[in-house]
């Protein structure tokens, strides 16, 4: 997929998820999300141009079209949500709570953990031991998304706090990230 066709889509799906309470309720009407396409883009899009867009998503595992009520309605996938964690972790505020992950993922499901991993820098995670990483966002859901999509969630622990023992060292790792 070519860069600007993803980033079309990626964009696009910011658009819609905007549109929505969050990601636990990803779910929209297949016309109001239309009616967002057409107001964020300076592209002419058709009727024909979207059906085919949100088929390429589709095929591409974005989203599903479920029926509800004799209506169409477009809902993420978790891969959606995932492409989307970059963006969606980057609008939370840091807070005074900490999100500490644990994880203890098998060898035998190395190429998950390493995935797990990855995304749990993305949203904003940072090192503390080898398989104990701290947030200053609340983003357990995130944390949550993760770890199902990649069917590594019975080997993951998250833990909120506000207090620890080791505050000056993760405030240190945070401001060194200008988190």
């Amino acid at each position: 997929m070519n860069k600007k066709f993803k980033n079309l889509t990626i964009e696009i799906l910011d658009a819609l998820l905007g549109a929505l309470e969050g990601l636990a309720t990803a779910s929209l009407d297949k016309k109001e999300a239309y009616r967002i396409i057409n107001g964020i883009s300076e592209r002419e899009w058709t009727v024909a141009s979207i059906s085919k867009f949100f088929n390429s998503l589709k095929a591409r595992k974005y989203i599903e079209v479920v029926k509800r009520n004799g209506s169409e309605s477009i809902q993420f996938t978790n891969k959606a949500k995932l492409a989307l964690v970059d963006i969606t972790a980057g609008k939370m505020k840091s807070d005074k709570k900490y999100c500490f992950v644990s994880f203890d993922i098998p060898e035998s499901m190395k190429t998950r953990r390493d995935a797990f991993r990855r995304v749990l820098k993305r949203i904003g995670f940072r090192k503390i031991q080898k398989s104990l990483w701290v947030c200053n966002k609340s983003v357990g859901n995130l944390v949550d998304l993760a770890s199902q999509e990649f069917g590594v969630e019975d080997y993951i622990v998250y833990i909120v706090s506000d207090q620890t023992n080791i505050n000056s060292f993760i405030s240190d790792q945070f401001s060194k990230f200008d988190c």
